[in-house]
């Protein structure tokens, strides 16, 4: 008999799985990731039209290990959006949980305008 039970919200990697999983995200996020925000409990990713198959296999990958999280991929002018949504009741800890998923602040350079540092992060405008 199938469970209706909510997955657990909880990530099933063991702590070397996602120190390397966290590496690759790093990796598509420096040479791919254009912009992202947090919504509420929904983190909203744009990427490089050129990253699809990439960001196609982190969804994949992250549905595997993180089934409390829905995915919705799409594309659009600016490129391939993935926002990634939690539970109402992870809400207070939304940025921990998605931080991963994001630059750190100290190595992108806005290449879009002025070439100032974005305390965010971004490539592109937020």
């Amino acid at each position: 008999m199938a469970s209706n039970k909510p997955a657990p919200i909880a990530c099933t990697l063991s702590a070397m799985e996602f120190k390397g999983r966290a590496a690759s995200i790093a990796q598509l996020t420096a040479t791919s990731l254009l912009s992202h925000r947090i919504d509420g409990c929904t983190a909203h990713l744009l990427y490089r039209q050129d990253a699809k198959q990439a960001v196609e296999q982190l969804v994949q990958q992250e549905q595997s290990c993180c089934g409390f999280l829905s995915f919705e991929m799409g594309q659009s002018s600016d490129g391939i959006t993935l926002s990634i949504t939690a539970p109402p009741e992870v809400q207070s800890d939304a940025e921990a949980l998605f931080a991963h998923l994001l630059p750190s602040q100290e190595t992108y350079v806005d290449t879009a305008g002025a070439n100032e540092t974005r305390s965010c992060g971004c490539v592109y405008r937020c």
